[in-house]
């Protein structure tokens, strides 16, 4: 196995993609304050870094780092009590507590539903993050060209993320000029014009598995219009929630 190459801020880059690691996944990830939990089962379709001023708004940063993935594949988890700062590569076992604990005692194991925030987007239906009902941490999102049969992920909740790198960098045109682009990875002023581009074989694969639930909830989106995300909310909410929304 080759070395890891240096980065410029000194972290170890990951060794082999993640996609073709097998001791990556299952992974475990979760909110800052422990109560909102939930494992990946397996590796994502795609990992979008986005450079849209949308994005920085949103996360307050300079990109946004989404890991693409079906949503049966991630798995609600009981939160935890033992709330701790994640590792990095440089420390892969260290884990400092962290207080105060802002979890409370009544939660009896049981798990924490997120809430659902919707915001704004471009496409004018809005996108539904995944929030933390304590710490207010987002974890997850659905946009609105797949909305809840993917999720996409925010890398940095999970409890390993250095091992998840990008695959593509996206919306280039309104990078920061501080932020350089030199891993390697396609880059899009806007965004790939098809999958095949950017998706590796397997990834594709479960696309077209998925691509037929996508087209059901395109039709219903259409249907709805933007009272879709209402109506979404309100059937998640009664549990008479249909398997398109």
């Amino acid at each position: 196995m080759a070395a890891p190459k240096d980065n410029s801020d000194g972290a170890a880059a990951p060794r082999v993609h993640y996609s073709d690691n097998p001791s990556i996944f299952p992974l475990e990830g979760g909110c800052a304050c422990g109560r909102v939990r939930y494992r990946v089962e397996k590796a994502p379709l795609i990992v979008h870094c986005c450079h849209c001023t949308v994005c920085q708004r949103e996360t307050g940063s300079a990109f946004a780092l989404n890991a693409v993935i079906e949503s049966p594949n991630v798995t609600a988890l009981p939160p935890t009590k033992k709330v701790t700062s994640p590792p990095c590569p440089a420390r892969p076992t260290e884990q400092k507590p962290v207080g105060p604990p802002l979890a409370p005692d009544d939660d009896g194991g049981s798990i924490v539903e997120p809430s659902m925030i919707r915001n704004p987007s471009e496409s004018g239906f809005g996108q539904m993050f995944a929030r933390c009902p304590t710490c207010a941490t987002a974890i997850w999102s659905y946009y609105a060209g797949a909305g809840p049969v993917l999720k996409f992920v925010r890398v940095g909740t999970l409890d390993r993320a250095w091992e998840i790198a990008p695959d593509v960098h996206i919306f280039t045109e309104s990078k920061r000029d501080f932020v350089s682009l030199d891993d390697g990875k396609p880059q899009y002023g806007y965004f790939y014009a098809t999958k095949d581009e950017v998706y590796r074989k397997e990834a594709l694969q479960r696309w077209a598995a998925v691509e037929g639930d996508v087209a059901k909830y395109r039709e219903e989106k259409r249907r709805l219009g933007p009272k879709f995300w209402e109506t979404w909310a309100r059937e998640r909410k009664s549990g008479t929630q249909r398997a398109v929304l």
